[in-house]
């Protein structure tokens, strides 16, 4: 389980989408409207929350769950905290 891939392949997602959707290609590639336009490749728009909820769940993490998310931003920022204290 690769989380640098998966979270760098959501941050993609969500700096394409429009108003919650993406263009996906015949590959699933993600393209921009710009993109599809000037290539003149059809696309299907798909829910970007959808997609990052799936890529997610499929590696054991529900992040639909509004209570699993503020637990793992308190995580997060806990172990940065602690990570600082221990430089000191």
């Amino acid at each position: 389980m690769n989380w640098n891939s998966v979270i760098d392949k959501t941050l993609e997602v969500l700096r394409n989408s429009d108003r919650g959707y993406v263009l996906l290609d015949m590959y699933n590639n993600i393209l921009t409207p710009e993109e599809a336009a000037f290539n003149k490749i059809s696309v299907t728009p798909y829910n970007a929350l959808k997609f990052i909820q799936t890529q997610f769940s499929g590696m054991g993490l529900d992040i639909s769950d509004k209570n699993t998310r503020i637990k793992l931003i308190a995580l997060l920022e806990e172990y940065e905290r602690l990570q600082k204290e221990r430089i000191k």
